[in-house]
């Protein structure tokens, strides 16, 4: 090899590692965010490069550009088929009134009156009444998942959906192009049926669509328009609660009737056109609903697309709220540095938050040890962290002075705060709200603490792992 070649590949990487901190530095918008990508690019060699261009660049911006145009556009053409009923504003306390307001006013999120929620915390039960709702559909039934698995229970809800297909019913499925990456063959079944499925900005393996980043995390079936599930539940035997490899499965979801379907209904019916082109923004997909119940449900839709994230907000303007408790359930703990300040600063004043993650190390070793850096840091100010010792806690709740409430399918990360299309319900009825509440309580009896002691004691290889982690906190 001519001598001149080793000095003149290290310049030309050295060149090439500059450009693509420039590109961290340029893109990124937060400072942690850009400053992590830098180190990793520079410590990480070859490595930091290939992990940037899958998780760093929100590629392709294009797409991005894209996405935010559509939902803009999509909002103004829709604005008039969703009914603008909202519940009185005097129906709250005034510090959650100016959260529903600030929510609204950011991405026009009604607070709505007039529901009957129905809370779930056993996958089966749940996906037996999805079952029952569909089975029920005359119209429509509509899907969108993040992970729809060809299992046995992936299998038994597709059989369902190719049975209302042949009744008439419009089947429509969404899914996530990498979550929902191995199921073609379901997917090949509900076309053949005669229904439609489409996927969420596909991974091609050659060309220009390589990120994993941008997912649609949602989890969402609405039958007729008048009754809808959401929460954390994706289509999976391990849902179900059944003991597999990470253990007992617990999680929660929500059926809804009553206006608040309407939010839901627009939030699949924007990925929906997206996806496909197809608009459904007529009187079949929002028709006119009376009062359920008295519970009011604010439904929040938050993605890489909105300039400022709603749900990410609404943790913020929770946490700066409480005054008594914060109770937080979130599979994956790696908050940005103003929401590890909000709980710092609640728990310094007296504060009691509890934050509860699932038994080490979950279902993302990575993400896991990223949590555990954090959750010292927390817990030094005076945060209490429990597990939950029987096995995989993907719940996404959180509970404030036991009258305000969130339940969907963000976790407190990077990755859904800030790359994912997610959803959020805001509950505040007390009784909604109370059944939450103590839900959750005895679940957290149910768990084992987590305390400083513990987290000291480590082996120093996992500490090393914990402090390795952190720097990849940007795309956790």
């Amino acid at each position: 090899m001519p001598h001149g070649l080793p000095t003149l590949a290290g310049w030309a990487y050295f060149a090439l590692v500059t450009a693509f901190v420039l590109v961290a530095l340029f893109r990124r918008r937060e400072t942690a965010s850009a400053l992590g990508w830098s180190l990793a690019l520079v410590f990480l060699p070859g490595l930091g490069i290939v992990l940037f261009l899958l998780f760093g660049v929100n590629r392709l911006p294009r797409r991005l550009r894209r996405k935010r145009d559509h939902h803009e556009a999509y909002r103004r053409r829709v604005s008039q088929a969703v009914p603008e009923d909202r519940a009185p504003a005097d129906s709250v306390e005034p510090r959650w009134r100016d959260v529903a307001r600030m929510l609204e006013n950011l991405e026009d999120a009604p607070r709505r009156g007039g529901n009957e929620t129905t809370l779930y915390d056993e996958g089966l039960v749940a996906f037996l009444e999805m079952a029952e709702a569909i089975e029920a559909a005359c119209h429509h039934v509509h899907v969108e998942f993040y992970i729809f698995r060809d299992d046995e229970l992936g299998r038994r809800l597709t059989d369902l959906l190719v049975e209302k297909c042949e009744q008439g019913v419009r089947v429509r499925v969404l899914v996530d192009g990498v979550g929902s990456a191995g199921n073609r063959r379901i997917v090949k079944r509900i076309r053949r049926a005669g229904g439609r499925a489409a996927r969420f900005l596909r991974v091609w393996p050659f060309g220009k669509r390589v990120t994993p980043n941008l997912r649609n995390h949602r989890k969402i079936v609405i039958c007729d328009g008048r009754v809808a599930f959401f929460g954390g539940l994706n289509v999976g035997v391990e849902y179900l609660g059944r003991y597999g490899r990470q253990g007992a499965w617990f999680d929660l979801h929500m059926r809804v009737r009553g206006p608040a379907v309407w939010d839901l209904q627009r939030i699949f019916a924007e990925d929906w056109d997206f996806c496909t082109g197809e608009s459904l923004d007529g009187p079949a997909c929002f028709p006119p609903l009376e009062p359920a119940g008295p519970e009011t449900v604010q439904i929040l839709s938050g993605g890489p697309d909105l300039a400022v994230n709603p749900i990410r907000q609404a943790f913020f303007a929770a946490f700066v709220r409480a005054r008594k408790s914060i109770l937080l359930f979130t599979p994956y703990l790696v908050p940005d540095p103003s929401l590890r300040d909000a709980l710092k600063t609640a728990a310094r004043s007296g504060v009691k938050v509890r934050i509860v993650l699932p038994r080490p190390p979950g279902d993302n070793r990575l993400a896991w040890w990223c949590g555990e850096y954090y959750a010292e840091e927390l817990m030094e100010a005076g945060v209490r962290v429990f597990t939950w010792t029987p096995g995989m806690m993907h719940a996404k709740a959180l509970v404030v002075d036991g009258t305000w409430a969130l339940l969907g399918t963000a976790n407190l990360d990077n990755r859904s705060l800030r790359l994912n299309f997610e959803q959020m319900a805001v509950l505040d009825g007390p009784a909604q709200v109370a059944e939450l509440d103590g839900l959750l309580r005895d679940t957290v009896d149910r768990c084992r603490e987590t305390t400083l002691e513990d987290l000291h004691g480590l082996p120093p290889l996992r500490r090393a792992a914990r402090s390795g982690a952190r720097l990849l906190a940007p795309l956790l």
